[in-house]
């Protein structure tokens, strides 16, 4: 994505789509959970797949499945 966009949640990147985390929202919880998961500031994530319900992702190497409704709070550049 050109820099400049705004940021838009993970659950709305189309599949086959390279991104970099911009932030992370949520609760305590939630935050540290995703960023334990490697959903940092600065790291690029890949979308494998998306549906309306889930998401699987590429993380620093590692494959993660994840909820959309968990996908909305990181947000992506």
């Amino acid at each position: 994505m050109p820099t400049g966009m705004p940021a838009m949640p993970l659950s709305l990147v189309r599949a086959g789509e390279t991104v970099s985390v911009a932030k992370v929202r949520g609760g305590q919880d939630m935050r540290r959970h995703l960023q334990e998961l490697g959903f940092v500031e600065g790291s690029q994530v890949h979308v494998v797949t998306s549906s309306g319900s889930n998401v699987i992702v590429m993380v620093k190497g590692a494959r993660f499945g994840l909820d959309a409704k968990v996908a909305r709070f990181v947000m992506t550049s």
